[in-house]
């Protein structure tokens, strides 16, 4: 079972790396799931920089062109399970939101990582609710109607 995952997550990757990822712009994409339900599950991202996968479980890895592998981890909290991953690469950083929920909660997370180092610059909670695709306008990452500077992570207050 753990060779079939691997050839699926290997198909995937060079898939998106055959075919090339879309030129960036100001919408965020979703990340391909591979994956269904309370099973284990993986997203999986490309950017100009290499290719990301990452676990419902927040572990992540990293892989540049030239091979070389790098592991993160993403906040969740205690038992927390991602469902919905979306990202931008922006000024070549990469903005992550990603869904998920515990058995008591609902929870989403903006976090603009420093594709280099693989290190959070800056992270916020964010509303999960409605299922509304976020967008970069200007200064700010915009979900829901709220405005997230992109700069240090604060929510806009009006």
């Amino acid at each position: 079972m753990r060779k079939l995952l691997v050839i699926c997550l290997s198909v995937a990757m060079l898939w998106s790396v055959d075919f090339g990822a879309s030129p960036p712009s100001e919408a965020f994409a979703l990340a391909d799931r591979v994956g269904e339900g309370n099973e284990r599950s993986f997203f999986i991202l490309s950017t100009s920089v290499g290719n990301y996968i990452i676990r419902h479980d927040g572990m992540g890895e990293f892989t540049s062109p030239a091979g070389l592998r790098r592991v993160f981890m993403l906040k969740l909290g205690w038992k927390g399970r991602i469902d919905r991953v979306y990202f931008l690469e922006h000024q070549r950083d990469l903005f992550l939101i990603y869904e998920g929920h515990t058995a008591a909660s609902q929870w989403a997370y903006l976090m603009r990582l420093e594709q280099t180092k693989r290190k959070a610059r800056w992270i916020t909670e964010v509303d999960s609710s409605g299922s509304v695709v976020p967008v970069v306008e200007g200064e700010f990452v915009v979900i829901n109607k709220v405005e997230i500077s992109k700069a240090n992570g604060a929510v806009r207050q009006d």
